[in-house]
């Protein structure tokens, strides 16, 4: 499809929407976001990115509880958004699914964030799960960076996730802590804009 458009035999309106991202996957323009739980599944992602050479993205890898599995999606240089922790395992693939496993995940050295995959857990809760990567040895700056900084890196939101110039101001300003239960926020910038002042 792709060199018919480059012939100029039809012109991009005239493609399937479904095709034309596809389009995009496979010119690198945009990345894959793949769901997947178990170790298996892994292995196969790594072999499609390397055969089409395309950009991806692991979802998930809850299942996924050693590290060297870890360590191969780190090689491959496949980024993963993990998660969600603290909810049930409801489901055949989600045998090995442990809070544990993200002991695993740090000690690999990938590059991830976590997801809420929201209403699994609730997004406005998604702050709470971060209390494991601190039981595990992560800073409380690097673990608020895996849902902020770090998640906007790996879907490439360019502009968000870090305060600094020519990035869009989102930041909570808390009375405490934000780790204690008894701290709550006292402003919230979304994007530039004052969203909540008490």
């Amino acid at each position: 499809m792709q060199r018919i458009l480059d012939t100029g035999k039809k012109i991009i309106e005239e493609v399937e929407p479904l095709t034309e991202v596809f389009i995009d996957i496979l010119s690198n323009k945009n990345k894959l976001m793949v769901h997947l739980h178990k170790e298996d599944d892994v292995m196969v992602l790594i072999q499609l990115a390397k055969e089409f050479g395309i950009r991806v993205v692991a979802n998930h890898c809850m299942d996924v509880h050693r590290v060297s599995v870890f360590t191969v999606l780190k090689a491959a240089s496949i980024p993963i958004v993990y998660g969600p922790m603290d909810s049930f395992s409801y489901k055949v693939e989600l045998k090995h699914e442990n809070w544990t496993n993200v002991d695993s995940l740090l000690k690999s050295g990938a590059k991830f964030s976590l997801m809420s995959d929201h209403p699994v857990i609730l997004q406005r809760n998604m702050f709470y799960t971060l209390r494991h990567l601190l039981r595990f040895g992560l800073s409380k700056a690097d673990a608020i960076s895996k849902i902020t900084k770090e998640a906007a890196e790996i879907i490439g939101a360019r502009q968000l996730g870090q305060i600094k110039p020519g990035f869009k101001a989102s930041i909570i300003v808390w009375n405490g802590d934000p780790f204690s239960l008894s701290s709550y926020p006292i402003l919230v910038i979304a994007e530039g804009r004052t969203a909540y002042r008490e």
